[in-house]
């Protein structure tokens, strides 16, 4: 399950993104973020559509509203598909082993979480919004406290680091779930995972250090099950600058009577431009990175802020 010291996070993939001729008009989509993700992941691939009985090549299918409910229907046909969709998204979802995260196809009335058309009626002529097709709907009411994302929004940076950092840190809280013998284990785990908490939740990284501290003896599984609960959900919203900036700098306290005027000065600047938005954070963290490696901080080498996920999917 692992490579190096990364576990390999199990995602559920629309099975149109690099995998099946599965799309209404038997198009695979070539997405190259998703043939570089597939090399680090084990996956679980989907076609809601297919699933239902619908053919390929076959009719678009169509989301409209009926009152505040959306429902699928088929306009070439006139048939409503909902309540099969509906069906076959519990029992699919209701059968998952456990999954770190979902990778769903944009746009589509089935999978899409974002920019799908959504329409007035049944006609499929007004379009009324954009929103999530009716299975990652169902994907997001189950799966709550998993990211769920589409191959069109991880385009954007951001969005894309703060899904990796989510995936394969659950892939290895699950990990540790399934095979914990000892307290050591979770507090080697929490210790690794300090500033990365940090950047996300101080609140969570203070209530996560309290369970931690409250074990006791014989309680191990009680204890590692309120942390994991807690430590899924610290991880929720994507971090701003000024989260970034706060963790850099008490990393960079670590250093700051260890390294020359210029190193400071080199330093200095780079958060200045990172504050400007000029830059994102990678050269401050590969510089922190550098000092860390230099000065020999064992206790910040091993923080999972540096390295959350596998560069090569930077």
């Amino acid at each position: 399950m692992e490579a190096g010291n990364i576990c390999r996070p199990l995602i559920v993939l629309s099975a149109c993104l690099n995998s099946e001729p599965v799309r209404y008009n038997r198009e695979i989509i070539r997405d190259v973020f998703v043939e570089k993700l597939k090399k680090f992941v084990d996956i679980i691939t989907v076609c809601p559509e297919v699933s239902i009985g619908l053919g390929v090549p076959r009719e678009p299918i169509k989301i409209y509203l009926a009152g505040d409910t959306c429902r699928i229907f088929q306009p070439a046909t006139q048939v409503d598909y909902t309540e099969k969709m509906r069906e076959f998204s519990l029992s699919f979802l209701k059968n998952l082993p456990a999954v770190d995260g979902f990778l769903l196809k944009g746009k589509s009335p089935s999978c899409g979480y974002s920019g799908t058309k959504i329409y007035r009626d049944k006609k499929a002529k007004d379009i009324v919004k954009r929103g999530r097709g009716l299975f990652a709907q169902m994907v997001k009411e189950k799966f709550s406290d998993k990211p769920v994302e589409d191959e069109l929004r991880l385009k954007n940076q951001q969005i894309r680091q703060h899904f990796l950092t989510r995936v394969f840190s659950f892939a290895e809280m699950r990990n540790l779930e399934k095979n914990i013998k000892s307290i050591k284990q979770l507090i080697d785990f929490h210790t690794k995972y300090k500033y990365l908490l940090m950047l996300y939740s101080q609140k969570k990284l203070s209530e996560l250090g309290r369970i931690v501290a409250a074990y006791k003896k014989g309680k191990l599984d009680l204890t590692v099950k309120e942390y994991s609960a807690n430590f899924y959900t610290a991880l929720e919203r994507k971090p701003g600058i000024k989260r970034e900036l706060n963790v850099v700098n008490h990393i960079y306290g670590y250093f700051s009577d260890k390294i020359n005027e210029n190193e400071k000065r080199h330093f200095r600047n780079l958060v200045k431009k990172f504050e400007q938005e000029k830059i994102d954070k990678t050269p401050i963290v590969e510089l922190l990175k550098n000092f860390a490696w230099r000065l020999g901080t064992e206790y910040l080498i091993i923080q999972k802020y540096f390295s959350p996920y596998p560069e090569e999917l930077d």
